[in-house]
């Protein structure tokens, strides 16, 4: 069965009663099942049930996801972007000025510390998890986050963590993390693979998200991962960040998770 997903924050006024009445109007051309999906509440509402759906998307800027499961969710995705880029502000690729990506950076600004998000594209390597964590700690280098002369101490750290016990979250995502003195700010880098052997128990991933840390640890920070981690532990939110392929979905998704109220 296909399933398809378009993730969107709402507008200043969410989408009111009208908007969703119509939303169902397009689903019925469709045997797909459509599902209004919101990431913050973690709760979903089928589309044919517009009263129920307004308790989700009716807020001003709420992360949202239209989820299309059926035979013919691509047909239907084609048809409801627009009915999306029309009313909602949908979250497009990094290039793209878009009302969603403006939003992301406006939310972004809101935590109170400075955050790098890394995107790595298609890298190649053999495919190995010793391979990979070389080259994210790399990309630390490039970006700044780290220095030179401080990769072998930082890709050490790393290493030795995952010796201690394999980062698998569950739901196919892999954790790799540090905090140590030679970082200068947190930063996450982020990796999308088909399936990649993590020598864990819980199976093979498909996405990688390495977190780094400076020490000492400010509390601004701890609470903001303390927060983003504990959503990892939630299936629905977990599920969503594993599916998410695009680097602008994958950023929404863990700064509303570090956004989210204690």
């Amino acid at each position: 069965m296909l399933e398809r997903r378009l993730t969107f924050y709402c507008g200043h006024t969410g989408l009111p009663l009208f908007q969703l009445d119509k939303l169902k109007k397009l689903a019925s051309y469709f045997t797909s099942d459509l599902q209004v999906f919101n990431l913050q509440l973690l709760r979903s509402e089928s589309v044919t049930k517009p009263l129920h759906v307004s308790t989700l998307a009716s807020k001003p800027y709420q992360l949202c996801q239209l989820v299309i499961t059926g035979v013919d969710a691509e047909l239907a995705l084609l048809v409801l972007t627009d009915f999306i880029h029309e009313y909602a502000c949908p979250l497009l690729l990094p290039s793209s000025d878009s009302k969603g990506n403006s939003i992301l950076k406006q939310r972004m600004a809101m935590l109170d510390f400075p955050l790098s998000f890394i995107t790595l594209e298609k890298i190649q390597v053999d495919n190995t998890k010793a391979q990979l964590l070389a080259t994210m700690t790399r990309s630390l280098v490039d970006e700044k986050v780290i220095k030179v002369g401080d990769y072998q101490e930082v890709l050490a750290a790393i290493e030795k963590r995952e010796s201690i016990s394999a980062t698998v979250m569950g739901n196919g995502i892999a954790m790799p993390h540090v905090m140590i003195d030679p970082i200068t700010q947190p930063a996450m880098v982020i990796y999308c693979c088909q399936k990649m052997d993590w020598h864990s128990a819980r199976g093979d991933v498909s996405k990688v998200l390495m977190m780094v840390l400076p020490k000492p640890l400010s509390r601004s920070v701890l609470m903001a991962f303390s927060r983003f981690s504990k959503q990892l532990l939630q299936d629905r939110y977990a599920d969503a960040l594993r599916q998410a392929s695009d680097s602008n979905v994958i950023q929404a998704l863990i700064i509303e998770a570090m956004l989210a109220s204690d």
